[in-house]
């Protein structure tokens, strides 16, 4: 494809995100300035999360397939873990969670206009640092929204990964399973690595290839005679990984 063409293409696309952005942010700013309770105003920003994701997808033209998405439907509350493998994870992700979940992201991205409004209003929860720390309210803030009933969100590896492979689990989704007692949905992504690249700016999509979603069995944390939580979030993370290895390299 020329270079003009290529530039119209990833033109395009941005409009398509942006264009989407600021519809499903307004509806949810909208709710929020004139529902008369949080927990409405959190359902609408939720259905505006699921819509945009969705729609964002689909119009972009990202062909997924869903591999044992009835999984999804065994665990009505618990931490889904994803791979990372491009920014446009979440669209394709959050397309096909029509439920209750809270994205534990970095706070950079709730800073993105509209965007940003309406995830908070959505109960996505921020990950602050501070002297490369995270921050320590954010046991007490997913514990919140587990009270709420939501499941809560993770991309285990941190950040993306700049070459498609699986990168090391960070130990949080994992003590949160098991300090909250909820099983783990691991959600094992293939192909959106091609689609955008890690440190590519455009959006000028390769839509050639199709995007698996696949939904692994679900893992219960190890009980509590196998040792203090610690211990235990580290034997769900190496099990966790594993599944995630294994599926890998299967493929």
């Amino acid at each position: 494809m020329s270079p003009s063409m290529n530039y119209l293409r990833a033109a395009r696309n941005w409009s398509i995100v942006a264009g989407r952005t600021v519809a499903y942010g307004a509806v949810a700013v909208t709710v929020d300035a004139f529902a008369d309770r949080l927990y409405a105003a959190r359902r609408a920003s939720q259905w505006c999360m699921y819509r945009w994701a969705l729609s964002c997808a689909d119009a972009l033209g990202i062909r997924r397939t869903l591999i044992h998405p009835e999984r999804l439907a065994q665990a009505p509350q618990c931490v889904i873990v994803v791979n990372h493998l491009s920014f446009l994870d979440i669209l394709v992700v959050g397309g096909c969670l029509p439920r209750d979940y809270r994205w534990v992201a970095k706070e950079s991205v709730f800073r993105v206009p509209i965007m940003g409004h309406h995830m908070r209003m959505a109960g996505h929860i921020p990950v602050y640092r501070s002297e490369s720390q995270l921050d320590r309210t954010l046991p007490t803030r997913i514990h919140e929204a587990v009270q709420q009933g939501a499941s809560i969100l993770f991309f285990p590896e941190g950040t993306r990964s700049p070459d498609g492979r699986l990168r090391p689990f960070k130990i949080g989704a994992f003590r949160t399973a098991v300090d909250e007692g909820l099983p783990v949905l691991p959600i094992l992504l293939r192909g959106t690595e091609h689609l955008h690249r890690k440190g590519q700016l455009d959006l000028s999509l390769d839509t050639s290839r199709e995007v698996e979603i696949e939904f692994l069995p679900l893992m219960r944390p190890p009980p509590p005679e196998l040792g203090e939580p610690k211990v235990r979030a580290e034997l769900l993370r190496d099990d966790v990984y594993g599944q995630f290895s294994r599926r890998l390299a299967s493929a």
